[in-house]
């Protein structure tokens, strides 16, 4: 189920929301135990600090106007990012949330660091490396031996990444037709080690999926195996997020 919460909830759960020491760490903590009890994180709010100041001469500032989101939310929609607006005669700014739209700029080239474990891939790099070249100056020819190998390399993947989700998907179909089937019969001998192999084909492509959410979300404290895709899919998204550049 997906939950997503905001209002003004007159609390805060941490120091940093506040522009003074009159903190009430009993509150706090009770506010930051039922977030932690709902499995709840704060979608991080891009141009301010605070959302709401008593409007005095040396104003207190909280930030009490807040959005909370469950992993599942956040996971359905994770394109989204949240600004204040203006706070116009209001002591509380309102908020928007809403898809990051703009242009989206080019792909860069970026190293996948499983793709070293996959057959194939050292013949690619050689390949590549010994493409022919018009350059003389070292350092043109080093570029030029870059550049194809990582195009190269780009092509190489995108056709690993396609036919891993295809085959991920197409394992997937005949393990619930294997399940539907043993519903009204006994599956045959044939049958039980197709799916017992099928799962362990699931296996290794998830571990593939793991591999590359754990790179893009700069985790390097967390060993291979010791959380799941989703963990590495929430960090990869708000690091996009909080790097994302909406207006200049």
């Amino acid at each position: 189920m997906r939950w997503l919460i905001t209002g003004d909830f007159n609390l805060i759960y941490r120091a940093a929301d506040k522009n003074n020491r009159n903190l009430s760490p009993r509150l706090m903590l009770h506010f930051r135990e039922a977030l932690d009890e709902c499995d709840l994180s704060e979608i991080s709010l891009q141009n301010r600090k605070f959302t709401w100041r008593n409007e005095r001469q040396r104003p207190t500032m909280s930030r009490l106007d807040c959005f909370f989101c469950n992993a599942e939310w956040d996971a359905t929609f994770s394109n989204h990012i949240l600004n204040a607006l203006s706070t116009s005669l209001s002591d509380h700014c309102p908020l928007l949330l809403s898809n990051q739209s703009g242009p989206r700029r080019p792909s860069s080239f970026k190293f996948e660091n499983y793709w070293v474990k996959l057959p194939g891939f050292k013949d690619v790099v050689r390949t590549a490396w010994d493409t022919p070249t018009d350059h003389h100056e070292p350092f043109h020819v080093l570029c030029h031996k870059l550049h194809s190998t990582s195009q190269k390399l780009k092509a190489w993947s995108k056709e690993i990444n396609s036919d891993a989700k295809k085959l991920f998907f197409m394992a997937q179909e005949i393990i619930l037709r294997l399940h539907i089937a043993e519903e009204n019969r006994s599956l045959t001998a044939a049958e039980l080690l197709l799916r017992a192999k099928l799962k362990i084909r699931i296996l290794g492509l998830a571990v593939i999926e793991r591999a590359r959410c754990k790179q893009a979300s700069r985790l390097s404290s967390i060993k291979l195996g010791d959380a799941n895709t989703k963990y590495f899919h929430r960090k990869v998204n708000a690091r996009r997020r909080k790097n994302h550049i909406q207006r200049l």
